[in-house]
């Protein structure tokens, strides 16, 4: 049987990407660290043409420190996304997945920030 490949255009450089950052910070009433999923946005400043293209995408993670990304093509839509609407739905998933894996080290007490929310 035969795949079908889709078609991914190159984005232009310059174009505002968005995607999923895994962000570890603590707090003072838990001893280890706690995890959230932060959706950052970059801009493409190129591709790389090894054994497949890669773009990359430089934008600042959740701490506030510039840094390169490097996706795939085929990553576009499952990785790294157009519009910030998409990246949170990734995070959205994440966050849960890892809640319900991860739920007997306190998830339920303790859930997840979920720092693309408005905060009260």
């Amino acid at each position: 049987m035969k795949q079908i490949k889709r078609q991914i255009t190159k984005p232009e450089i310059g174009t505002t990407m968005y995607y999923v950052c895994e962000h570890f910070y603590h707090r003072k009433d838990f001893a280890g660290p706690m995890k959230e999923y932060c959706v950052c946005s970059g801009i493409v400043k190129g591709y790389f043409l090894g054994g497949y293209p890669e773009i990359e995408v430089v934008g600042k993670n959740p701490d506030g420190f510039p840094t390169p990304h490097h996706y795939r093509l085929k990553d576009i839509g499952n990785k790294v996304f157009y519009s910030e609407k998409e990246a949170v739905a990734l995070a959205e998933e994440m966050t849960k997945t890892y809640e319900q894996r991860w739920g007997w080290l306190g998830a339920p007490e303790i859930p997840l920030r979920r720092p693309w929310e408005p905060q009260n």
